[in-house]
């Protein structure tokens, strides 16, 4: 009895250690440097060691950011592609939901709809909007996540880019808002141009000089005092202290500077930072050259 005792013991353990968790930081580490292909040939093996609903989903929501990332990569002239691309991401996403729901599942289903939607063109998506809005709402309502800098981004891009009422929900305050969030919560080591081009784009068309400013934050505050949903009271986080607030790219506060001299300065802090990285990725540079374009279409 002692030695079938043992055996049992050796089998049990031999079974943990073949349904040991799956370790993430590899392909977490092939995403991160864009090598993407690599990334999801080694998130489809490790789908299929995948021991719980929970590990599985995991692993689907990774294939969904890197469908995502895959269709990036395209040529923007190769429009079925990148379509074919965003709908594998999304219906990842979808998979992964139904194994366990999580939130980056959420936040990378509706990054997919809504890439596919700006390949289309937002007049031609607007069907989709609604349905993105209702999965972004879930990630920083329902699971209460306000720190994920990728889904204030979004947030921040579907209000912009979508036209106001009568035909949709854009808001472009609102949209700034969101974007300022997705700013103050960036992650120290990664560069991210995006999202300063998006901040200073959205800057720019607002056009608000520091007069105005000054005005419209100070009645922000009060909307951003009265609380609610995250998805609700975020869109005054501009105005969160009267426009006191000193960005981490300036020295003065937001009610003393126009839209436009804080969208500048946010473009030549980006400069200066993309100096210290190394590498830069090469999605990153291809940001980096729209900007340089950017800078120079305002000079004209």
């Amino acid at each position: 009895m002692k030695k079938i005792g043992i055996l049992v013991l050796i089998g049990l353990l031999g079974g943990s250690m073949l349904f040991a968790a799956l370790d993430f930081t590899a392909v977490d580490a092939l995403y991160d440097g864009e090598r993407y292909d690599a990334c999801k040939t080694e998130l489809l093996k490790m789908r299929s060691l995948a021991a719980t609903a929970e590990e599985e989903s995991e692993v689907l929501w990774r294939l969904s950011r890197v469908a995502l990332g895959l269709g990036d990569e395209l040529d923007k002239k190769d429009k079925d592609g990148r379509f074919a691309a965003y709908e594998e991401g999304e219906e990842y996403a979808n998979l992964s939901i139904a194994r366990h729901p999580n939130a980056f599942a959420y936040h990378w289903k509706a990054s997919n709809i809504g890439r596919w939607g700006q390949t289309k063109g937002p007049l031609n998506s607007l069907g989709k909007a609604k349905g993105m809005l209702e999965d972004l709402t879930v990630v920083v309502n329902d699971f209460a996540i306000d720190h994920y800098t990728e889904t204030w981004y979004v947030l921040s891009s579907l209000y912009y880019e979508l036209p106001g009422a009568p035909l949709s929900f854009g808001n472009n305050d609102w949209a700034i808002s969101y974007m300022r969030r997705a700013m103050d919560t960036l992650p120290e080591h990664k560069l991210y141009p995006g999202h300063y081009k998006r901040m200073a784009e959205e800057l720019w068309g607002r056009n608000w000089n520091a007069k105005k400013r000054g005005k419209e934050l100070a009645k922000m505050q009060s909307s951003w005092n009265k609380g609610g949903s995250n998805l609700e009271r975020y869109r005054y986080y501009e105005g969160k202290d009267g426009g006191k607030t000193i960005p981490f790219y300036s020295s003065v506060t937001l009610d003393r500077m126009s839209d436009r001299q804080e969208a500048e300065m946010i473009l030549a802090y980006l400069e200066a930072k993309a100096k210290t990285f190394t590498p830069v990725l090469p999605s990153e540079q291809r940001t980096l050259n729209e900007i340089s374009e950017l800078r120079a279409s305002w000079l004209k």
